[in-house]
C-alpha cells in the first residue's frame, strides 16, 4: 500500500517534526511545513519572492498549490487564482481558507479557462519526473495560458552548490544528473521512491523553446533557481 507522507504530516495533531526529502544516494534536505500550516512565526520559502513577478489584475493557476499559501498571498494583492494539488488534505486546508483549489493530477488537469500566469514553485517543474517528459510537461502548462502568458517555475540547478559529486557520478554513467529519485520521511514513516526532475538553466531554455516558450529571466538562491518563461505569440 502506498503511504502518502505529506498527508500524514499535514494531519499530525502535534506537528513538531520536519518533513525530510531524501535522495537515492542518501542526500537529505528538510522541508519546514510550519509556513504551510500557517504557524504565525514561520518564514515563507525563499522562492515565494517570485510572486512579485505576478501583476495585479492577472489570473493565476498554481501547480502543486499545497495548502494554498501562494494563492493566499496573491489574493491579498487582488490577484485571482486557482490551485491544483495531488494531496487531498492540502487541498482541503486551502479550501478552508476560502481559496479555489482542485484535488487532481496536474499532468492530466487543465484550468477551466486560460490564465495569464502559471506558477510551479517549490520545485514544481520536476513533477514530470524525467528529462524525456519535460517538453510534454512544458507544452501542457503552456496550453493553460492565454496569449502572451507566463510560466514561473522553480527547480534545482544540479551544477550548483552541494550537488557536484552527484552530478559527476551521474555523468560518469552517461545519465542526466537532473533525473533524481526521491522519497519523503516524516517521524517513523517513509514513503515510496518517486522520480523527480531538476533542470539546469541551459537545458530548461532548450526544452522551453521546443514548447513555444522563451526564458526571459531567472533568479537564484544557491543551487535553487526560478525562471520566467513567456509564451510566444502564434505565427
Amino acid at each position: 500500500m502506498t503511504i502518502d507522507i505529506l498527508e500524514i504530516a499535514l494531519r499530525d495533531p502535534h506537528p513538531d517534526a520536519a518533513l525530510i526529502v531524501e535522495r537515492s544516494d542518501g542526500h537529505r534536505s528538510v522541508t519546514d511545513l510550519a509556513w504551510w500550516r500557517r504557524e504565525p512565526a514561520a518564514r515563507p520559502p525563499v522562492d515565494t519572492e517570485i510572486l512579485d513577478w505576478v501583476k495585479p489584475g492577472q489570473s493565476v493557476a498554481d501547480v502543486g498549490c499545497a495548502t494554498g499559501r501562494h494563492l493566499e498571498i496573491l489574493r491579498s494583492r487582488g490577484i485571482a487564482g486557482i490551485g491544483v494539488d495531488s494531496c487531498a488534505t492540502a487541498v482541503a486546508l486551502a479550501a478552508a481558507r476560502g481559496l479555489t483549489a482542485v484535488h487532481a493530477d496536474a499532468t492530466a488537469w487543465s484550468p477551466p479557462e486560460p490564465v495569464n500566469v502559471v506558477t510551479a514553485l517549490g520545485g514544481g517543474l520536476g513533477i514530470c519526473g524525467t528529462l524525456e517528459k519535460l517538453g510534454t510537461w512544458l507544452a501542457h502548462l503552456a496550453r493553460w495560458m492565454a496569449p502572451a502568458g507566463r510560466l514561473l517555475v522553480t527547480t534545482v540547478d544540479w551544477r550548483g552548490p552541494g550537488h557536484a559529486a552527484w552530478g559527476e557520478a551521474a555523468q560518469s554513467r552517461d545519465a542526466y544528473p537532473g533525473e533524481v529519485t526521491l522519497r519523503l520521511r516524516y517521524r517513523d514513516q517513509t514513503g515510496d521512491w518517486f522520480p523527480w526532475l531538476w533542470a539546469d538553466p541551459p537545458t530548461l531554455h532548450a526544452y522551453a523553446q521546443e514548447a513555444g516558450l522563451t526564458m526571459v529571466k531567472t533568479m537564484a538562491w544557491g543551487a535553487k533557481y526560478a525562471a520566467e518563461l513567456r509564451k510566444e505569440p502564434m505565427p
